[in-house]
């Protein structure tokens, strides 16, 4: 993503006010656009159903969507991250025909899992209609399969493509919606399905129209194994690190029987859903300040490793990229820092606005300021990422969801002020140690380079930790 912020940081530099004004504005659709396009299209949605279904209606609605965007990234989480990864590996080395293999085998993997897990949740534990039930597991399954191929995407500087694609899915199926006069729950999820299905067949077709070769399937030997199920369970760690207090939660207080054995807790989750949007200045600005810059950095270092430079030149650039990381952190946390600082006074008049029930104020508060801790934590993950280190992008995000499931269970009790809290201890436990792992990896990158993690000595599987 550091192409991006390139991109972007030129624009603000050379555009005076406006430039710095739009590649903001642009920076926020790239990193979060599909996610506040989707929340608006929740809102518009939610509003929708409670005028023109009947109370079963919507909540059937209501928990296929929540439970379909919570188990599609979970079920993406370990192939897409591992996908992604093979697929770097293949653009640098020129090979299109190895992406589109990986690709298509990512996205079937993902399709099967997905189809398996929604067959069980909404056919089984819902107990759901034949038809709803083919419907919601066919939005769990393609949901799936865009958290898998959109990050491709990037590596066609098509940064614009996942935005527009989700805009379209949006829009096609809004606009059906409205043209149904009085639709049923069935007709309702298979519009949702369709729309979910259009934004993937447009991300794919994107994808495909760069990559034209004939698709090869991976190697066996394409990704050391140890590597591979290091990278695998960071993912599914990381997923894990954002939505395991809701799921524990789900079986709460002030939890409620959604459908069947399906179960919701709708302070908690409104609440919590909305504290998590407050990340989009911090996501932001990693895209556009922090990685950008760390990227310059690291690639000099990199450049006088492989180059002539003496080892006092390459400690030189080493203690630039401390400094670049030291400044981005600090501009990271008073921005975000500022935005929870507001969330938490005007948490009262949004939820408000918005109509949601005011006892989702302790879960927004605290979310909001968990949200700054979590920032902290991905920076820390994608300064690992560079350092090729992900036994410590794993261990980053399993402290992180290992903490906020503790919290969230010693506060068990405490009913709705507790709501958010245990989000916000997990963060607070992730952001601490990704910054330690960062800092000694940092101090010792050097020697990580040379020797501590370099293949032809370690292994291609590299370091644990």
């Amino acid at each position: 993503m550091a192409g991006i912020g390139f991109q972007l940081a030129k624009t603000a530099r050379e555009g005076g006010v406006g430039g710095i004004a739009g590649a903001a504005a642009f920076g926020a659709l790239i990193s979060a656009g599909p996610w506040l396009m989707t929340a608006i299209a929740m809102v518009c949605l939610q509003a929708w159903t409670a005028r023109h279904l009947e109370g079963a209606g919507e909540r059937v609605v209501q928990t296929v969507l929540v439970y379909a965007f919570s188990l599609s990234a979970l079920a993406a989480a370990p192939i897409g991250i591992l996908a992604t990864r093979m697929a770097a590996d293949r653009i640098f080395a020129r090979d299109a025909a190895g992406v589109n293999g990986i690709m298509l085998a990512a996205l079937a993997a993902g399709g099967v899992i997905a189809l398996g897990l929604g067959a069980f949740v909404f056919g089984v534990l819902a107990a759901l209609p034949p038809g709803q039930a083919a419907f919601a597991t066919l939005t769990l399954a393609w949901l799936t399969q865009v958290w898998i191929a959109a990050p491709l995407l990037t590596a066609l500087r098509r940064y614009r493509a996942v935005p527009l694609a989700y805009l379209l899915g949006i829009v096609a199926g809004g606009g059906v919606l409205a043209l149904l006069p009085r639709p049923g729950v069935t007709l309702v999820l298979a519009v949702i399905a369709v729309s979910v299905g259009l934004t993937l067949a447009v991300i794919v077709r994107a994808i495909r129209r760069h990559f034209v070769a004939v698709p090869a399937l991976p190697a066996p030997d394409a990704i050391a194994p140890r590597l591979a199920q290091i990278v695998a369970a960071a993912g599914v760690a990381a997923v894990a690190a954002i939505w395991i207090d809701k799921w524990l939660l789900w079986f709460g207080p002030d939890s409620v029987a959604a459908i069947g054995r399906l179960r919701l807790n709708p302070i908690n989750d409104s609440g919590s859903f909305l504290g998590l949007l407050t990340m989009v200045p911090g996501l932001t600005l990693i895209l556009i300040v922090g990685e950008t810059r760390f990227d310059r950095a690291f690639g000099d270092l990199i450049a006088r490793c492989t180059g002539t430079s003496t080892l006092e030149r390459i400690e030189e650039a080493r203690s630039g990229v401390t400094r670049t990381l030291l400044d981005a952190l600090r501009l990271l946390v008073l921005v975000q820092a500022l935005v929870a600082a507001l969330a938490w006074v005007l948490a009262v008049p949004l939820l408000d606005l918005i109509g949601a029930d005011t006892r989702a104020i302790f879960a927004f508060r605290q979310t909001s300021l968990g949200a700054v801790f979590h920032l902290i934590a991905i920076a820390a993950t994608v300064v690992l990422a560079y350092y090729d280190l992900f036994g410590r992008i794993l261990l980053t995000w399993a402290l992180f969801a290992i903490g906020s499931g503790i919290a969230t269970l010693a506060q068990w009790d405490a009913g709705f002020a507790a709501f958010g809290w245990g989000y916000m201890a997990g963060a607070v436990v992730g952001a601490s140690v990704g910054l330690a792992l960062v800092a000694e990896a940092t101090v010792n990158l050097t020697y990580l380079l040379f020797v501590g993690n370099n293949p032809s000595v370690v292994g291609h599987g590299g370091r644990l930790l």
